[in-house]
This record gives C-alpha cells, structure tokens and sequence, in this order.
C-alpha cells in the first residue's frame, strides 16, 4: 500500500530538478571546476571516491522520484535522509535545498 500526497507532481519536479543540479555539480566538482555549491569531500575521501558515493546518492534521488516505491520508497522522510546525504557527498547545497523543500511539502501533507 502506498501513500499518495496530493503535491506528488511537484515533489517528483523538486527531487528531479534537485538531482539533476546535484549530478551537474558532482561532474564539475571532479572537473575541479570551482562552484559555490559544491562542499570539499568529507572524511578526507579522495575525490573520485566522493565522486562515486554522490553518484550513487544522485542515481538513488533519480530512482525515488522516477520510479516510487521501487527501490525506495516515496515518503517525505527518505527524502529528507537522500538530501543530507546529496550535501555531504558533494552534490551541492542548492541539490539538497530542492530535495529538502520536497521532502517540507510531503512533512506539511501528513500534518
């Protein structure tokens, strides 16, 4: 059984869009491309390794939206945990921002 918000088309754009920026800013991150968006790798990771990690998290973020309840499910908190991630593998601030507003509309529909 799965939970339909009744936003869920602007949540999907909002977590779409967010991956795309995070995607685009993981690629100009490994360019070395400096952006005000991207955070230096945490832990000390390599960049390449940060590079892989933030792709999985983008490829997940992708596969939430596109696909519900398929690999993950589409609630308002598995978007919340993918946006912090999205920041802390160097997939940007503004991709997090779009994933985080997402995941506020789906908190504020199951008030």
């Amino acid at each position: 059984m799965t939970k339909h918000y009744k936003n869920e088309g602007i949540m999907k754009l909002l977590t779409v869009l967010g991956a795309v920026v995070g995607l685009i800013t993981l690629i100009l991150g490994l360019a070395r491309i400096e952006n005000y968006g991207f955070i230096d790798p945490v832990f000390g990771l390599d960049i390449v390794l940060n590079f892989i990690v933030g792709l999985v998290v983008v490829v997940l973020t992708f596969l939430v939206a596109l696909k519900p309840n398929k690999p993950l499910p589409f609630h308002w908190l598995v978007l919340l945990i993918l946006a912090i991630l999205l920041v802390l593998f160097g997939a940007g601030i503004w991709a997090c921002v779009l994933v985080i507003i997402a995941a506020l509309i789906g908190l504020i529909e199951d008030l």
